[in-house]
């Protein structure tokens, strides 16, 4: 009997809805979350969450409140998606996103950003230390710098206003030959230190 070839499953991030949710309190007991995150974006995505794919992971940050991360997805896109592994013969046994995976080569350091270009897909997560404070997955009409400046800048000034602190770190992902030109341009019009993942 051979053994099940397991497989992981990398999902474009724009297949997906990534939100993070904040509870006053958030239940202990997993048969309340998912209820619960489902309610909390019934009217935020464009597709029924009943019968979507959930994941979620608790952040707890002070006395009882709690930030819940939670990607979803039709059921049906990841079923596609999935389709070419489980033909074969493999089981994709770990499914996340574009964005997610590439946060596990950042560095964790304070208030951090992540620009993610692919395509005209722009995603921008906002990290502290291990917890995501924020995902914006948007199309851009461009890969050109200006473009993802008119979403950078406003981003940077949310996070100062919301976050009660100045973003740190901008570390950019995906931008190819333009990343040498992006890496300058940020670190002189936002201020801060500017890393390429590599």
């Amino acid at each position: 009997c051979a053994l099940p070839i397991y497989a992981a499953l990398i999902l474009p991030d724009f297949s997906t809805r990534i939100a993070v949710l904040d509870f006053d309190e958030f239940p202990s007991d997993a048969k309340e979350q998912l209820p619960l995150i489902r309610f909390r974006l019934k009217r935020s995505v464009p597709f029924d969450v009943e019968s979507a794919a959930v994941g979620y992971w608790p952040q707890p940050t002070t006395n009882k409140r709690c930030d819940v991360l939670v990607v979803m997805a039709p059921l049906e896109i990841v079923a596609r998606y999935e389709a070419p592994f489980r033909a074969a013969g493999m089981n994709p046994g770990f499914v996340t996103t574009s964005s997610m995976a590439a946060l596990e080569l950042a560095p964790e350091a304070g208030l951090s950003v992540l620009a993610k270009v692919t395509g005209h897909t722009l995603t921008v997560v906002v990290r502290e230390k291990s917890a995501i404070k924020l995902v914006r997955c948007l199309e851009v009409a461009s890969q050109e710098l200006d473009d993802i400046a008119a979403v950078l800048l406003p981003t940077f000034v949310y996070v100062e206003d919301n976050l009660n602190g100045r973003v740190e770190n901008l570390i950019l992902c995906g931008f190819g030959a333009e990343s040498d030109d992006a890496q300058r341009r940020f670190t002189e019009e936002l201020a801060v230190p500017v890393d390429v993942l590599r």
